[in-house]
């Protein structure tokens, strides 16, 4: 049995698949998460400039901000789960979407507080020419490690959240 073949869940008939193949998905919907999320913001920033100056209500910051966040997650949540329902039950690609789309947004956050870090870090050591350039291949990183680590931990046979097998307080495992 090889090492990749641990985590295999066998699903209705279905092929299966490994979870290289599950962390690639996931790696690929971190990525169109991400690279959707900037890109919203500098569509924003140049269609509607008066979002995000300090003479207006918050409330346009409030909604440019939601907007850019859950715009990209619900489009990179239902893109995972459509990849990961080709070749998994139903149930692990909704669980695999929620784990996603709840994931995502928290550690996109923390990437950008972090990403101060990294980007002063990197002036420091290389120049400020690479501040932009670190900055984003941390928060890229960080997307794709810990999305795709949630949801494999979730969709692990022997772990994870919501197992469909109920286990008797005095039934050995």
């Amino acid at each position: 049995m090889k090492p990749a073949d641990r985590f295999v869940r066998i699903g209705e008939g279905k092929p299966v698949v490994t979870a290289r193949q599950l962390f690639v998905t996931v790696a690929e919907g971190a990525v169109l998460f991400t690279v959707a999320s900037w890109a919203f913001v500098l569509v924003l920033a140049f269609v509607a400039p008066r979002a995000f100056t300090r003479d207006n209500s918050i409330y346009s910051e409030i909604v440019a901000i939601l907007l850019a966040v859950f715009a990209p997650d619900s489009l990179a949540a239902w893109w995972i789960f459509r990849r990961v329902r080709v070749n998994r039950s139903p149930d692990d690609a909704r669980r695999a979407a929620i784990a996603f789309a709840v994931s995502a947004p928290l550690v996109l956050g923390v990437g950008h507080l972090l990403g101060e870090l990294v980007g002063a870090y990197a002036e420091a050591l290389i120049g400020r020419w690479f501040i932009l350039p670190s900055v984003g291949a941390f928060v890229i990183v960080l997307m794709i490690f810990i999305p795709s680590g949630v949801v494999m931990w979730i969709l692990h046979p022997s772990g994870g959240v919501g197992l469909s097998r109920k286990v008797k307080p005095n039934e050995p495992c």
